[in-house]
């Protein structure tokens, strides 16, 4: 069963970030991608299951995955990162690179958490990005049948993941907040059906303990895997936030290259998103 997370706007994915200090404070920028980490997906799992008295529990999923659907066209993208999409357009294999276009630059204040006051000083900038604008040419990709121009115009789009529990259909039209500073998102449930290309890819980034250009491991395992772009990229994360607390900082394998086994997750932290292999 796949769930359709759309976000009512453009929307904050931040992998990460750095501050200086500039103009007589700190500004804060960072890095921004086109789909989420687990750990968000994971968060607005967790509040969406709590709202609706679901339980505390959140069931394994996989993803997440840019979703874009026309009248004519369907494209599945994973994530290549940095910046990039690895897609099915109708059954066609299409490596995508977002564009500073594709983003919202906005400046903001930063707020003291207790008094609700503004830090005199202290700006942030977020690179919003906007869904709609990047669907539509992911789906315009290489053009229209017949020489005419591209007219594709999404009718559905947002991040996509597989969920394996009955339950997700009681989140449908369900409104929750999303990505960086908690923009609104409506969860809706898509059949999905394509044609595949008959790989399986990282979809979301992999704890490990080591890993080269040939394969990764952890505790005991050991899986090998195919570089899909010029190299393999390996990176510190951290796993996310719990009540105010970043939580510890791991070895990832960045998404997205080829798995060559058939387990549906790799390395460690699967319950929570991280891992997870997608047959597109």
């Amino acid at each position: 069963m796949y769930l359709l997370i759309k976000p009512l706007g453009s929307v904050v994915f931040k992998w990460g970030g750095y501050n200086s200090i500039l103009l007589g404070g700190a500004i804060n920028s960072g890095y921004f991608e086109p789909l989420p980490m687990p750990s968000t997906i994971y968060g607005l799992l967790k509040y969406a299951y709590i709202i609706t008295k679901l339980g505390n529990e959140v069931p394994k999923f996989k993803g997440p995955l840019l979703y874009a659907k026309s009248k004519e066209k369907q494209a599945i993208c994973v994530h290549a990162y940095p910046l990039g999409l690895k897609c099915n357009i109708e059954g066609e294999e299409k490596d995508i690179k977002v564009e500073e276009e594709d983003f919202e630059r906005r400046i903001g204040i930063a707020i003291d958490r207790e008094t609700k006051i503004t830090k005199e000083g202290y700006i942030y900038m977020e690179k919003m990005l906007d869904l709609y604008k990047l669907s539509k040419r992911i789906l315009n990709e290489g053009g229209a049948k017949n020489g005419k121009s591209p007219k594709e115009e999404p009718e559905k789009y947002g991040i996509l993941i597989e969920i394996d529990d009955e339950n997700v259909k009681k989140l449908n039209g369900l409104i929750v907040p999303f990505g960086g500073e908690s923009r609104p998102a409506k969860i809706g449930i898509e059949e999905v059906s394509f044609k595949k290309l008959g790989k399986r890819l990282l979809a979301s980034p992999a704890i490990i303990d080591r890993g080269d250009g040939n394969s990764v491991e952890w505790s005991l395992e050991k899986v090998k895997i195919r570089i899909l772009t010029n190299k393999v990229t390996y990176r510190l994360l951290s796993l996310g936030f719990e009540i105010d607390k970043r939580l510890q900082i791991r070895l990832s394998l960045m998404p997205t290259v080829e798995v060559l086994c058939n387990k549906d997750y790799i390395g460690y932290f699967t319950g929570k998103g991280w891992g997870s292999i997608i047959e597109i």
